[in-house]
């Protein structure tokens, strides 16, 4: 394999890792210029052999590319982009300097290393993964090492790898991104029905208006002043169990709030709960009910595994300095089924998914995610910078 080859090999690759970073705009005209500014400059610096000049050209177009055509924010993926253009820097400048046909172990290197950096940017990499693989990459590359006469076989098989586990990623990518749309929409309904429910009894209540003041002129009409009070004071606690529990000042934050606090009384959980909330949150509604959504969710299918008597939850949240801050405790059983380090159940499920949907979101706005688990009491803490935020 020629060293032009080489070349080629990794702009194909590097091209299509800033592809995978940030999807340009779609447009034939942009790919089409893209592919032939960047090849032209590799095949003129090449040929001046000065590939080191080429290659920063080339990693200047394509951050001009993302600059300008990405979909996305630039500032949270330019330095990826300059890292892998600097790791086929000093992968080309040791390239030059071996002996002919150990190019190839170079080349297995790179895309080893391009593996591990698409892997972790889409957030499953693990040590297992980058083990295993470095082991299969190893072993191809001892292989083209020993047997010369077989490395385009064997660099093959190491191409087919690559093409296998990075088709494995995006097809698993793709189908986190369908059950996430669907879990939202789940989360959302759910919202919506409980938020009907609050709706419909104060529909109801409104409906009782009429007979209500009926009943009390007809015991002022008898003089029945302890038993008006008493039919008063019955109404004024209806009234305050069909009137919103919080107003924090932030229209989505009490709907989300009272509908699950509505859902905590049922189930005879003691609340104390303090928020408040600038009217408008630079944080997208659908976020904002995923987030506190499922761990108000979390906390109710807590309390519902130990005593009555026994259950409480504590909700504070505020707004201070341009952060976020919301704590939930609540009761739960002295050892809980949770792994805290990947944020998921071992008993999998939507409980799971949807503890991994708030970490996700979570780290969407550079926010903190805090869980912290004491003998009858579980706490989540949630802090969101509401000016930085980022694609998922």
């Amino acid at each position: 394999m020629s060293n032009l080859i080489f070349q080629i090999g990794c702009l194909v690759l590097y091209l299509y890792y800033c592809y995978q970073l940030e999807p340009i705009e779609k447009g034939k005209t942009k790919f089409i210029v893209l592919v032939g500014i960047t090849g032209s400059i590799l095949g003129i610096f090449s040929w001046l052999r000065l590939p080191e000049i080429g290659w920063g050209l080339i990693t200047g177009i394509l951050l001009f590319y993302l600059l300008f055509y990405g979909e996305e924010a630039f500032r949270h993926i330019w330095k990826r982009a300059v890292g892998f253009g600097g790791l086929i820097l000093i992968l080309e400048f040791f390239n030059v300097r071996i002996k002919s046909g150990e190019e190839f172990i170079v080349a297995n290197i790179i895309l080893w290393i391009s593996f591990l950096l698409l892997a972790g940017y889409r957030g499953y990499l693990n040590w297992i993964s980058a083990v295993l693989t470095a082991g299969i990459y190893g072993c191809i590359s001892w292989m083209i090492w020993k047997q010369p006469s077989m490395q385009g076989i064997f660099f093959a098989v190491a191409i087919l790898i690559f093409l296998m586990l990075e088709t494995a990623l995006v097809s698993y990518q793709k189908s986190y991104e369908i059950q996430t749309v669907d879990f939202q929409q789940n989360v959302l309904l759910q919202q919506y029905d409980e938020i009907k429910n609050i709706y419909m009894n104060m529909r109801g209540w409104r409906h009782d208006y009429h007979n209500h003041i009926q009943v009390i002129k007809a015991q002022m009409a008898l003089e029945e002043w302890e038993e008006a009070k008493q039919y008063l004071d019955e109404l004024e606690q209806d009234l305050e169990r069909v009137d919103t529990y919080i107003k924090s000042g932030n229209l989505m934050m009490d709907a989300i709030l009272n509908s699950k606090l509505t859902l905590a009384e049922h189930k005879g959980i003691a609340v104390n709960c303090k928020v408040q909330m600038p009217e408008q949150l630079e944080i997208a509604d659908v976020d904002l009910c995923v987030i506190l959504g499922n761990l108000l969710e979390n906390a109710l299918e807590a309390c519902d595994k130990i005593p009555r008597e026994k259950r409480f939850l504590r909700i504070y949240g505020i707004v201070n300095g341009g952060q976020l801050y919301l704590s939930i405790q609540n009761s739960a059983k002295e050892e809980l089924d949770f792994n805290e380090q990947s944020y998921i159940t071992n008993k999998r499920g939507e409980h799971g998914f949807g503890m991994r949907r708030v970490k996700l979101l979570v780290d969407k706005y550079q926010g903190y995610l805090n869980l912290q688990n004491e003998p009858g009491i579980f706490a989540a803490e949630v802090t969101l910078p509401l000016k930085k935020v980022q694609s998922v």
